[in-house]
């Protein structure tokens, strides 16, 4: 498989929102929202992004507290968390690095930033103080939750909200990652039974190009797919 990304139109919708954010004019708020279901491409879409932006990336997880989150934004900005000692230390440090590199911030799975209102609140903060692009990227249901933090969700300027593929994406994504080609019957097998997931493909595509790779064959029809898993929880033989 080709370690590229795919330019869908979810890609195409991220790509057009960050340049807003980052030419938005003075007084125009700078928060920006991912948002989709499990499996739509958020992450790698996002990864994509912060390599092309020069953003600092920070996943975000079940364990994390306040100080934890300040702790990580300081180490990938390049400074040492235990040398900056209490939030507002860390916050300074995150804040003017951020503001003299003019990097954007990228919070994954920002869902988990509920389970302590100060982490958002931070984050807030540090959009207000930096003046750069803050991007948070979460589960589709973290739109309904923003919008009970009024003081946060008024500094959204920009939201994509990522959509299932359609078939059009899944040849998007089958060209500019597999290294073989599938015909039309088999491309759309793959992209019914994915419900338009492109985790899902993806795997999918990889296990078509193994077998591929494996018999020697430059393309693969649904014929000689038969009727294999293209992933787990598939309908198919166990091939």
């Amino acid at each position: 498989m080709r370690n590229k990304i795919a330019v869908t139109k979810n890609v195409g919708a991220l790509l057009r929102a960050y340049e807003s954010l980052a030419g938005r004019d003075p007084g125009i708020p700078g928060i920006g929202l991912v948002h989709g279901y499990t499996g739509a491409g958020k992450s790698t879409a996002t990864a994509w992004l912060v390599n092309r932006t020069n953003g600092v990336y920070l996943r975000a997880a079940a364990t994390w507290t306040p100080s934890a989150m300040l702790g990580r934004g300081v180490v990938e900005l390049g400074g040492e968390a235990a040398t900056h000692r209490g939030a507002s230390a860390m916050v300074d440090y995150i804040v003017r690095r951020l503001a003299e590199e003019n990097r954007p911030l990228f919070v994954d799975e920002a869902d988990y930033l509920f389970r302590d209102l100060r982490m958002l609140e931070t984050l807030r903060d540090i959009h207000d103080l930096s003046a750069q692009p803050v991007v948070m990227i979460g589960m589709e249901g973290i739109a309904r939750r923003l919008k009970t933090r009024e003081q946060l969700s008024g500094r959204i300027s920009q939201w994509v909200e990522f959509l299932p593929a359609d078939l059009e994406d899944a040849r998007t994504l089958a060209t500019t990652v597999c290294e073989v080609t599938l015909d039309d019957e088999l491309l759309e097998r793959l992209h019914a039974e994915a419900k338009g997931s492109m985790r899902l493909m993806a795997v999918g595509l990889a296990r078509i190009e193994s077998l591929a790779k494996g018999n020697g064959w430059k393309s693969v029809s649904a014929e000689k797919w038969g009727d294999r898993r293209f992933f787990f929880g598939a309908p198919g033989a166990d091939k």
